[in-house]
């Protein structure tokens, strides 16, 4: 800007004061169309306009946004009239950091005053720390008029003030004291790190506020104002197994520290620091950890391994534990202290397979006290929450099995926080817990008579039942004849479906048996009408399904070829013919051509009757057939019911 010591002539005072406005004029409409982040020095705020030319000023600028602001380069023209884009923080402005400290601090405290003697000093103070391009303090003083006495012993005061209290940081820390019964107190202090002296506590004062988490104050709310060095208590909330008290203080608008806000522009003129520079804040956080001494209710969902098994088969129970929630538990699994950190409370479940019982049982409360039981086992868990496998228990025979589980606190050590476990026990009867082991009766077969019976014959098939299910009333048992066969298969030979078998025209009668228990039974006999062998299989629908489709006997069949089940049909021989002597009386010729005759008609019979034979056994073998050609017989079925068992 213009230094002038001389007063000038009145009409070029004028002509200055008229280019001034002008400028104003040709510049305002610019401010309007510039970005949001640029603002426009509008004119002189707060200070002194030298009398000498009307020209030379010592004070503060006005921005369009209502701030004031210091020059901050002395010699550079007049910021008045040009746009400056802003930029804050705690370097923004190329001299040291104490000295961008000292710059903070005289315009956070004064360069938005209305007072023209402080005014004045204050940009003073500035150029004093930012240079007098060549100039002295006195020199810019007399800008003050008579003034310039007061505004430069007021500068000297302002430097000194500045060395004194300004500060390049300011913080603030937060101490937290928990304690084991989840009460505790709180405290947040602010530091300035000033730049004569270093860091210090502030004294009690600064007003801030406090925010709790995992805790509240004393009148239940987790934020509240608190002061500058003040103790205030506190008591832990929720329902975590860690007490996690942590607490944030924040100081706002502390006149600290170095940051401020310059402007530049591109036109050249001189930089400005803006009233007050940012508002300053200071936050501070701690935390603090302990056990909660609520208790918690362990829960356990269980999957048995199979849901249908066969007698003999190792089952286990897959456990997945958590946690069951109420009023005063824990939502998470306890803890207790173990070398200097925290590891989950142990916890055994006992397990309990009970059956085998002959229906599916029912889901209830309470567990049935005179329930058999096949095995007990246990898990222990010191891991926590999670899923885990029984050992296994064989299944010994058929019917229906359960599981049951329980955790008693008792199997908890006292040291191992048995005081902060509650008990859990199962439902019985659940359907993820049971497993059924279907089974069939055992049926051991024979055929009724001789091995080899002659065409014609009428035999029966014997049924042995064994083990089986008081669960069931009745059961339907199929006895199929096959056959007849020219070389009957090998034993243990599975004859396939029985469909296939009638297609081949195989099946040589059907008959059906109602079992109604373990005993003996005959069935009605079939019967056996061609040369060939035979033999007796069996097939069974099972039960009828129940509601969800289970059987409780699956179907069942012995297709097989078995030797007690087996027997041959075997034509009995022809005895040889001897015809009688025939008597001749006189016409000698004519009773031996009727002989002949006869002899002739016997021949050719008999060898008719051989060839018919030889074409049936060629077509029943099992070459001829492939246990899939008819033979155009009959098939005969015999249903019998309410058959007696014996």
């Amino acid at each position: 800007m213009t230094s002038q010591t001389a007063p000038p002539r009145a009409p070029r005072l004028l002509l200055l004061s008229l280019l001034l406005l002008l400028v104003a004029v040709l510049v305002a409409p610019l401010a309007l169309a510039s970005p949001a982040k640029a603002v426009t020095s509008t004119g002189l705020g707060t200070g002194y306009l030298w009398r000498g030319d009307g020209v030379s000023y010592l004070g503060t600028y006005l921005l369009a946004d209502g701030r004031k602001a210091f020059c901050l380069e002395a010699g550079k023209s007049s910021p008045v009239g040009n746009e400056y884009d802003t930029a804050t923080g705690p370097d923004v402005f190329d001299i040291s950091s104490d000295d961008h400290a000292r710059l903070a601090y005289i315009a956070r405290t004064w360069a938005g005053t209305d007072d023209q003697d402080t005014a004045a000093a204050g940009q003073l103070a500035v150029w004093s720390i930012t240079g007098l391009a060549g100039r002295s303090a006195r020199y810019y003083a007399g800008r003050a008029n008579e003034r310039w006495p007061i505004v430069l012993e007021k500068m000297q005061q302002m430097l000194d003030e500045a060395a004194r209290e300004a500060s390049t940081s300011v913080s603030a820390s937060m101490a937290v004291d928990l304690q084991p019964d989840g009460t505790g107190t709180l405290r947040a202090d602010v530091a300035v790190d000033r730049v004569t002296g270093g860091p210090g506590q502030l004294p009690p004062g600064p007003a801030g506020s406090v925010t709790l988490s995992g805790a509240v104050f004393a009148d239940g709310s987790s934020a509240s104002s608190v002061q500058n060095g003040e103790t205030v208590s506190f008591r832990a909330v929720g329902d975590l197994p860690q007490i996690v008290v942590g607490a944030e203080a924040r100081f706002d608008d502390l006149p600290y520290g170095r940051v401020m806000t310059v402007g530049s522009s591109p036109a050249g003129s001189q930089m400005i620091l803006f009233t007050g520079g940012t508002s300053v804040t200071a936050t501070g956080s701690a935390s603090a950890t302990a056990l909660s001494p609520l208790p918690f209710r362990p829960r356990v969902s269980t999957v048995a391994s199979d849901a249908v098994a066969d007698a003999g088969t190792e089952v286990t129970d897959e456990l997945t534990l958590t946690i069951e929630p109420g009023d005063g538990l824990l939502s998470e699994w306890g803890r207790i202290e173990v070398d200097g950190g925290w590891a989950p409370i142990p916890v055994t479940v006992r397990s309990r397979l009970l059956g085998p019982f002959s229906a599916r049982p029912v889901e209830s409360a309470d567990w049935p006290v005179d329930a058999p039981a096949v095995c007990d086992v246990e898990v222990r868990v010191v891991e926590g929450p999670g899923t885990y496998t029984t050992p296994a228990c064989a299944l010994p025979a058929g019917g229906w099995y359960t599981w049951v589980e329980s955790i008693d606190p008792a199997d908890t050590a006292e040291e191992e926080g048995r005081d902060r476990l509650q008990g859990w026990r199962s439902a019985f009867g659940t359907a993820s817990e049971t497993t059924v082991v279907p089974w069939s009766p055992d049926i051991e077969t024979a055929v009724v008579g001789a091995s080899v019976v002659e065409p014609g014959t009428c035999v029966s098939d014997s049924l042995q039942v064994s083990r089986w299910n008081p669960e069931v009333e009745e059961v339907v048992v199929d006895t199929l004849l096959i056959g007849p066969f020219a070389e009957l298969p090998a034993v243990d030979t599975d004859l396939g479906d029985v469909r296939d078998l009638e297609t081949a025209g195989l099946v040589a009668g059907r008959v059906s048996t109602t079992l109604t228990g373990a005993g003996h039974v005959e069935t009605p006999c079939l019967m056996a009408r061609d040369v060939g062998g035979y033999a007796f299989v069996f097939t069974s629908p099972g039960t009828t399904p129940g509601p969800d489709s289970h059987q409780v006997v699956p179907a069942f069949a012995d297709m097989r070829v078995h030797a007690s089940e087996s027997f041959r049909v075997e034509a009995p021989p022809i005895a040889p013919v001897v015809p009688a002597a025939l008597a001749f009386t006189g016409s000698g010729a004519g009773g031996l051509a009727l002989g002949i005759s006869l002899a002739g008609v016997l021949l050719v019979t008999g060898a008719a009757g051989a060839h018919v034979g030889r074409r049936q056994r060629r077509l029943r073998s099992p070459e001829g057939l492939g246990l899939a050609a008819g033979s155009g017989q009959p098939t005969t079925t015999t249903t019998t019911t309410g058959t007696t068992l014996r």
